[in-house]
């Protein structure tokens, strides 16, 4: 029994400093994601890059270089971007991590718009806007010589909203799925809840393939139908690349001159709405005729 007993606390002392060695490594993990969140908000690209592998590769496909020439990219387009990071759950497995995550980022943003008032063009009309984006993703780790890095990331759900002028005061969402099969049949709809009486709305839905450099979406724009929803089946790409559904909406207000002998035209606001859809391939990982067999209860 005295054996067995002094087994018993040897077991419970090895367990205790496996204990103590996760807490450990989960502070440096918190404090590694706690930096990445404050040198993004500095836009310091040197300062980020240390915290990830040279190895990098998202599920989209963005390696090391790729992915800093991005960061790089979206610090110039939103100089005032900010970002806020929640950890959700961190698991650990030797020298490997998982961290559970959802980021918000948010930015302010102008455009030029045009207007015609007394049939003349009045062009360069600034149209203050806001940018909003909500991201769900696992992030990877691995320890190497001691030291925490990024190797990998997964986006689980993403979705971004950015409007100018009038559009911010609408209520208007992007639906789609979260997964779609290569290849095959998908609904986008945009709905807008209140829309704006004295104007017209028109909108555009398009589907594009997460790459970079991103493609510019290109599609015809439609007239908002009466009860604010417009629908769009597109066809899930082929290649094994997730896609980003995209609704593309203007605003322009009509109104008379105050002689009522022409008819003023402005655009007064604009939106653009993208949410992620995860695109899933088909593997042949089962044996259909095994399967079968046992269905069937045939012997194998």
């Amino acid at each position: 029994m005295k054996k067995l007993f002094i087994i018993f606390i040897v077991f419970v002392l090895s367990a205790l400093n496996c204990y103590a060695a996760i807490d450990t490594d989960k502070m440096q993990i918190k404090t590694i994601l706690n930096n990445i969140n404050k040198y993004s908000n500095e836009h310091n690209i040197d300062k980020l890059k240390p915290y990830y592998s040279k190895d990098y590769l998202s599920y989209d496909g963005f390696d090391y270089d790729a992915f800093f020439v991005s960061v790089n990219e979206t610090f110039k387009t939103y100089p005032d971007i900010l970002y806020k990071s929640k950890i959700k759950s961190i698991n650990i497995a030797g020298d490997f991590a998982t961290v559970e995550m959802i980021d918000t980022s948010t930015s302010s943003r102008q455009t030029l718009t045009q207007s015609i008032v007394e049939n003349k063009p009045v062009l360069n009309q600034k149209l203050n806007g806001f940018m909003e984006s909500k991201c769900h993703y696992i992030v990877y780790l691995k320890k190497m010589r001691g030291k925490w890095q990024i190797y990998s990331d997964n986006i689980i759900a993403e979705e971004t909203a950015i409007k100018y002028g009038k559009a911010q005061e609408i209520n208007m969402n992007i639906v789609s799925p979260p997964i779609a099969k290569e290849g095959e049949e998908y609904c986008i709809g945009l709905n807008i809840i209140n829309k704006p009486k004295d104007s017209i709305m028109l909108a555009s839905l398009s589907r594009e393939e997460i790459k970079y450099p991103p493609k510019m979406p290109s599609d015809a724009f439609r007239k908002m139908p009466t009860d604010g929803t417009l629908e769009r089946i597109v066809i899930a790409n082929k290649k094994g690349m997730n896609e980003y559904s995209l609704a593309s909406v203007g605003i322009t207000e009509i109104s008379l001159n105050e002689e009522k002998t022409a008819i003023n035209y402005q655009m007064s606001g604009i939106a653009f709405l993208m949410k992620r859809v995860n695109v899933y391939a088909k593997k042949n990982s089962v044996n259909k005729e095994y399967i079968n067999k046992m269905l069937n209860k045939e012997p194998l």
